[in-house]
This record gives structure tokens, sequence and C-alpha cells, in this order.
């Protein structure tokens, strides 16, 4: 079969389906009856510079999807399989993928450089490949070796930095790597497909080496390597703009990475960076050529997130004047890179609330006139602009003393975004989305006693908006999807007016005058059926739930099927997840009027947690939701107790699995035990008054679980309040029956201590609740 190879990966592209299928069996067969002279085989045709370009290809991706998977069960299995190979195949294999890094073909060139890394990230850290930095450096240090072998070694350590953790390699590696990407850098030497590899290597091996520089001794041995001849580097990188760069930010280049990497040094060494890039950026900010204005711009904005606020404050109050001016340069390039710092320095350096802004009563109707003005820029400009309100409205979200400054320009904001929102020359949808998520943030962080007559006159306005969008006529798909984003856009704004206006009981009356029109429009729009539009308009009926409080069930029976289809909703999952929460809205309004709808929902609910088809991050805020449902109906929940006890069961044995080596799946865990937690203590509260009783044979598991979670060290605070709280819960609502539950188990004297000597005052409170409810059930 190994000699059939080619035949078989040109055979498995074949335009006719029958061809196809038989080849992509053979392929199949081939790996089931002898996976390593099946990879081998693979590695064979990438390395051979004589075989079809198409079969290369496709051996190089055959290979790679033999040694990784996007699911973990799956992945585990490949790691498993390569791992059972005969050790001498496998060095066959990855001598044939280092030398196809020198191969004449690009496509085969990168194609290695990921498989390399995929082998990388399974055998590094079992320390099975000591000598591949040691081979991919010496591609490196000689000066004989060409230009594209170089360039697909500095690719290769980018990615294999991306795959493995820093505690990996020895401190030695790790400069090595440093030194070999900043040698990549060096502009003299390389051509600039090697600068732009080296440049993004470097985005993930300072990232790689992050733990590195937390040690004071270890960063500044790197530095004093690496920093001196490394940041004259990355600034000349910012040079080397192209004409159409700002067409689309989320094309990678040379400058873009160099910036990427300057922000990244900048984190990692702080202060030290300023004097570096100084000289820099007042060498260039007013030079005739716009790429040297526009790196000198660049350069500032990326250097603002590390250093002290007291080494930046007096650069950017020099600058901010100077900026404002440049967003009035003749250059398209300029003004979008001002923006963007902009945006940048109202984020990082605007905090009225720690008492700390460069925006001021005097300057700050200069700063909006100025960006009032460019929001009506090209689209780039206006939606880098609308970055820079947005972070200039976020900043007043906490502000002290209550009153904003924006208060007075409000109006005239809200006027320019709306306007530019209906813009129609932005090509796609970003700028109207930025207009509208910036509008949103205007909203949120506003003073609502100062501004909510004005937030009152947006909402017709908005409410119109969406009304227009269900008369568009749609006669194509791409129709169908611009409809889409726009209602998704306006209901975003509809949920955050509603939260808003709902938060004081002086202006609820204005949501809940207008609620019936309201829910009218959302019902409408979901029958538009539209993905996108299902998530905001679901969000936006939550926030509406929440201001009718019981008045919502005015609206349940129309709104219920769309409810059912949202819980099932598996394909897109975010959209099951959000309408759970609803779920937990609508209790919370509705209390036992709920009631008449629960049979239905717990039937969808526990069909989703039994399910495999659903992804495992829908599943905690489903505990959550039986929670908000035993609260809200209290007796009623005993028809669904079992099952529901049963499911958090099943679940906390999954808690107890947790791999303490995967992040990844340990947040996971951290969110499926808090979620228990909170099922259980809305369950508790729900019976305590009527029927406590029904609870007292889970009581024992319950402690078990609360037991087990506390003997691991490395829980989530989330969690330990959690399980306190719900601690103080089982005692309150079972009251003496657990009196000997507790004196078995007397984990929770040690428990309560730990929680006690808290620096968190809010578990503190939890924990001092807690001890008094078991200290009455233990003197009972």
């Amino acid at each position: 079969m190994a000699l059939e190879i080619t035949q078989f990966l040109l055979s498995a592209q074949s335009p006719d389906a029958n061809v196809r299928t038989e080849a992509e069996a053979n392929l199949t067969r081939f790996q089931e009856q002898n996976l390593p002279s099946f990879l081998l085989s693979l590695s064979v045709e990438l390395a051979n510079d004589e075989k079809p370009i198409e079969s290369r290809r496709l051996a190089g991706i055959v290979l790679k999807n033999s040694l990784d998977a996007k699911d973990a069960v799956r992945k585990e299995h490949l790691v498993q399989k390569w791992m059972e190979i005969d050790i001498s195949i496998k060095s066959q294999i990855k001598d044939l993928l280092l030398r196809t890094l020198g191969s004449a073909a690009t496509e085969a060139r990168h194609t290695s450089a990921q498989v390399i890394a995929k082998i990388a990230s399974i055998e590094i850290p079992k320390k099975l490949w000591p000598e591949l930095i040691a081979s991919l450096l010496t591609n490196m240090t000689h000066q004989d070796r060409p230009a594209s072998l170089k360039q697909a070694t500095l690719e290769t350590l980018g990615y294999v930095c991306e795959e493995i953790s820093h505690e990996d390699l020895v401190q030695d590696e790790v400069n090595s790597v440093l030194t070999a990407v900043v040698q990549g850098m060096n502009l003299a030497e390389h051509s600039p497909e090697v600068r732009l590899a080296a440049t993004k290597a470097l985005y993930n091996a300072l990232d790689f080496a992050q733990t590195n520089f937390e040690n004071d001794m270890e960063r500044n041995y790197i530095m004093k390597m690496a920093l001196s001849s490394l940041v004259p580097m990355l600034l000349e990188t910012l040079l080397k703009q192209e004409e159409d760069q700002d067409q689309d930010d989320s094309i990678w280049n040379l400058s873009m990475a160099g910036g990427t990497c300057l922000g990244l040094v900048a984190r990692t060494v702080g202060d030290a960076i300023v004097p570096l890039v100084m000289p820099f950026i007042e060498a260039n900010i007013s030079k005739p050529d716009w790429h040297c204005r526009e790196a000198a711009t660049y350069a500032f904005g990326s250097i603002l997130e590390g250093p002290t606020i007291d080494k930046l404050t007096p650069l950017v109050h020099a600058g901010l004047d100077f900026m404002l001016k440049a967003m009035k340069d003749e250059n398209n390039h300029v003004r979008d890179t001002t923006a963007w710092t902009l945006g940048r320095i109202f984020e990082l350096l605007h905090c009225p609330a720690s008492g700390f802004s460069v925006i001021s009563s005097e300057n700050i109707r200069q700063v909006l006139s100025v960006l009032m003005e460019s929001i009506n820029d090209t689209p780039n400009v206006a939606e880098k602009v609308c970055g820079a309100i947005y972070y200039l409205a976020q900043g007043y979200e906490d502000a002290v003393p209550s009153s904003s400054l924006l208060t007075p320009f409000l109006t005239e904001i809200i006027t320019y975004l709306i306007r530019t929102a209906d813009r129609t020359d932005g090509g796609d949808s970003k700028l109207r989305s930025s207009a509208y998520e910036t509008l949103n943030e205007v909203i949120r962080c506003s003073n609502v006693a100062e501004t909510s007559r004005i937030i009152e006159h947006l909402l017709p306005v908005i409410m119109n908006k969406l009304e227009q969008t269900l008369q568009l006529q749609i006669v194509s798909t791409d129709d169908r999807e611009k409809q889409g984003d726009l209602q998704a856009s306006l209901c975003g704004v509809l949920q955050v007016i509603i939260q808003k206006l709902s938060s004081t009981d002086e202006t609820k009356s204005i949501i809940l005058q207008e609620a019936d029109k309201i829910m009218t429009l959302f019902l409408r729009v979901f029958a538009c059926r539209s993905s996108t539009v299902h998530e905001e308009a679901m969000l936006a009926i939550g926030a509406l739930a929440y201001a009718c409080g019981p008045n919502f069930e005015n609206y349940m029976r129309e709104f219920y099927p769309y409810l059912e289809m949202g819980l099932q909703n598996f394909e897109e999952y975010q959209v099951c997840s959000i309408t759970v929460g609803v779920v937990g809205d609508i209790c919370r309004a509705l209390d036992d009027k709920v009631l008449q709808f629960c049979d239905g929902i717990m039937k969808h609910l526990l069909n989703d947690l039994g399910s495999n088809e659903l992804h495992r991050s829908v599943k905690p805020p489903i505990f959550s939701c039986f929670g908000d449902i035993a609260l809200a109906i209290g007796e009623h929940f005993e028809r669904y107790v079992s099952y529901a006890v049963t499911a958090m069961q099943q679940a906390s044995q999954i808690c107890a699995q947790i791999d303490l080596n995967d992040e990844e799946f340990m947040e996971y865990g951290n969110q499926l035990r808090r979620s228990i937690f909170e099922a259980y203590s809305g369950i508790l509260q729900g019976f305590k008054n009527s029927k406590p009783e029904v609870m007292l044979p889970y009581a024992a598991h319950l402690l078990q679980f609360i037991e087990l979670v506390f003997l691991d060290r490395q829980r989530d605070e989330s969690v330990t309040k959690a399980a306190v709280a719900v601690m103080g819960d089982l005692a309150d609502a079972l009251g003496p029956n657990t009196k000997l539950l507790f004196r078995d188990r007397a984990f929770y004297i040690e428990f309560l201590g730990e929680c006690l000597q808290s620096d968190d005052e809010q578990l503190k409170e939890t924990a001092t609740w807690t001890q008094g409810m078991i200290g009455r059930v233990m003197v009972s």
C-alpha cells in the first residue's frame, strides 16, 4: 500500500465522487491496518520534491490530523497511538519532517512546520525529543543555509512555542530560541519574508517566555541579552507598512507583527521600554514621509500598557494635543493609527474613579469636537473613532463624583453614532456593529439620573429602526444575513436601554409603558428565524422579564414556543446557553406563576443534560437554572427533585475526575461545581418553608461532595463561596436533622476556619453566617 500512497492521495481529491470515496476508503484501511507504515509513507510523500504538490499537500494535512484533534478524547487517543509506534520509525518520520523544512515547495515547508510542532507538543513535555530545539537553531546559525529554510525554521519555532509550556524547556533553550528569533529579525542580513517569520515567532516566544520574565533575575538576564538590540529592530519593522494595509486589519503583516511584539515587550519590561522608544517617536512624528509619522504613532500606542502611570503621565499629557491635531493628517494611514492610539489612551489612562484621567473639564470639549468630526472620515478611521468613544464612555462607568463629563454632550454623541451606523459606505457591517457597540457602552456607562430623558427619547428611535428591518425585502441569503445582523445590533441596543431604565424605580415606568410594543417587536424578530438575532433578542427578553416582573406572564403563551426552540438548539449552543439564562430571569420575574410552564422546561433541561451533542459549556448554567426554578415554585419542585438531583450527582462524579494538568478542563470543573452548589442552594431554600424533608435523602451525598471540594487545594474562590453557602443552606433548611451528618463530617470546622481567615470580606461574611446556622443545629 505504501507504494500506492501517491495515487490514493491524488484520487482522494478527484472531482468524481466514486473515485474519491474509494480512495478515502483505501487511505482509512491503510491507516487502520498499519499506522506506523501509514504515517511514514505520508512523511516520505511530504518530503519528496519530485511528487505532485497536490498529493504532498494532502499528505501533510492527513499527517497533522493523525496527531491532533479538537475533541479532547479523540486527541488523547491519537497521542496514545503515536506513543505506541516503534522509536526507529518515529525517528525516521521526524528526520523527514525536518528535511522538508528545506523543500522548494512553500506549502510543504509550512505544513511540515505545523506537524513538527504537533509532535513536539506530545514529546517535548515527556523529554522525548531533546535534540529538536538544537536542530532548529543550527538552521539559523549557519550562514550558508538558504533563506527559505530559515523562514520555515522560524515558523516552526513559533508554532513550537505556541504548542508547549515554558516549563518544558530549560532556561538556556528559551534564551537560545529568543536569540535565534531576534537574529532572524536582523534587517541587514535577512529578506523581508524571513524577518516577518521571525517577528511572528517572537510573538509566540515572548508569550511563551512570560513566566521567565516574572522572575527578576531571569528577566534582567534575558533583557540584557535581547532588549537594546530587540527594540530598535522592532521599531524598524514599524516603518515597513504596506500601502493597502488599512483595508483589512485582520491581515498580518510585518509592521503589525512588530507593533504587537513591541506591546508584549512593553508589558514585560515596563518603564524600561520608554527611553528606548521615545527617541524614535520624537525623530519620526513630524517627518514629511507618512510612513514615519504612522510608525511613530503606532509605537506610542503600542507601549502604553506596561509602564507605570507616573512614567507615562507627562508623555501622554504632552502627546494628547498632538494626537488630536494629527486626526486631520492628510494621510489615511496616519489618521487610522492616531484614532487607534487615542482609543488606547482612553482605555488605559482614563479612569476617573481611581483619581487619574487624561480627560478633564478643560479638554473634554476639544476631544469630543475632534472625535465627532473624525467619525465622518473613511470607514476604517471612523471605526477606530468609535473605539475611542467606547473607552472614553467606559471610563465614567464607576466615576466619582457621580456626574459624568460626557452628560452635556450625550445627545450629540448618540446622534453621531446612529448616523454612523446608518452609513452605507462601510462595504461590510464592521463599522455599523462598531457604532452600535459604542452606543451600547455610552448608554450603559451613563448616569441614569442625569440622562434618563435622553435615553427615553432614544427608545422609540431604536424601536422604529427594528420595525423597519421587518419590512426589508429579502430575496437572497445575503439579504437575510444583513437583516439578521442589523436586527441583532438593534436588539442589543434595546437590551441596554431596558436594563438602564429599569435599574431605578423612578425610570422603570418608562419601560413598563412600552413593554407591550417592545415584546411584540421581539416576537416578530423571532419569526424571522435567524440564529444571531435569536441570541440578542433572547438577552433583551431576559432584561424585559426582569423589568416587568409578574406582568411578564402576559407574554409567556406567545413566547413559550420560542423558548422551547432555544432550549433545543444544540447546534448553536450559545443560543441554548442564553435561553437557559433567560429561563432563570423568567423564574425570578414570575415566581410561582411560572409553574404552568415548568413541565416542558424541565423536560428540555434534563434532555439537554443527557445529550452528547450539546456543548459541555451549556451544562453548568442548566444546574444553576434548577436552583432558580426551585426557588420560584417552592414545594412544587418535588415532582422534579429526583431527576434533578440524580443529574447533579452524576455531574459531581465528573468533577472528581478532573485532570489537574488540563487548565481548560479545570476551569470547566470549577464552573460545574459552582453551579451544582447553586442548584442545591436554590432547591434547599425552595423547600425550606414547606417540605424540607424532601431533601433529607440527598444531604449525606451533598456533604460528601463539599468535603471533596474542600480537599482540593486548587479550587477557585467562587467555588469555595458556593460550597460554604450551600453548607449553611443545608443546616438552615433541614435543621436538627443534619446534626449527626455534621458530627460525622467534622471537616467543616477546618473549612470554615480557613474561610474566616480570608481577605475576601464577602467570603468571611458567608462563612460567619454558615457557622451560625451549623452552630444552631449542633446545640439543638
